[in-house]
């Protein structure tokens, strides 16, 4: 069976309009969600109540250039790709600016498929970022499993005077047994023996 992709959402932030349209046109008919604001406020705002994939910003915006928002911006959600489209005077600076903050700058006049490129590149990293993500969080919870089911283990062996070997038996035939997982078992010993269970992240 073949898995469905989600499709990615797009958000673009330029001083009209009309150029904001005209950089919708020319994104590829696969997007998703396109919104369009017209000032960093609305950005901002924008932002702070939906979750996007990819913000195209076609600088300077009406209120303010726009530079230090998307700084900003890319520390708050560095979950989401964000592609800033200067002027080719204010190029060398912006780089030097964004360095090391995982966003790419084009500079105008720029044609569309070098454009369809760059959201392209982008939209891939994004992937590859979330994917790193999945995996970081799968091996945080492991190991948060692992230290619960450590700590039970030892209040088991405390306890009921038993090995090693036998708590841990104990805990996966009472995972098998109630057909719960292991962390679940783990947790029950631990709220047994009276001790507060503190979670971390």
């Amino acid at each position: 069976m073949e898995r469905t992709e989600r499709k990615c959402s797009v958000l673009i932030a330029a001083a009209s309009e009309k150029t904001a349209n005209q950089i919708r046109s020319v994104l590829p008919s696969s997007y998703g969600t396109v919104s369009i604001q017209t000032s960093m406020a609305r950005v901002k705002q924008t932002l702070s109540m939906d979750r996007y994939d990819l913000l195209l910003v076609h600088t300077p915006l009406p209120d303010e250039f726009g530079l230090q928002s998307v700084l900003d911006l890319a520390e708050r959600f560095p979950s989401m790709g964000i592609l800033l489209m200067v002027s080719k005077d204010t190029y060398e600076q912006t780089v030097y600016r964004t360095g090391d903050a995982g966003i790419m700058v084009l500079a105008r006049p720029f044609s569309v498929q070098s454009f369809i490129s760059s959201v392209q590149i982008l939209q891939s990293l994004l992937k590859r970022i979330r994917r790193l993500t999945e995996e970081n969080e799968k091996l945080r919870k492991k190991l948060e499993d692992e230290r619960y089911i450590s700590r039970a283990k030892a209040l088991l062996i405390e306890r009921q005077g038993i090995t090693e070997g036998e708590a841990h038996k104990y805990i996966e035939q009472e995972a098998m047994n109630h057909s719960i997982t292991r962390r679940e078992v783990a947790l029950h010993v631990i709220r047994e023996a009276g001790r507060i269970v503190m979670i971390k992240y």
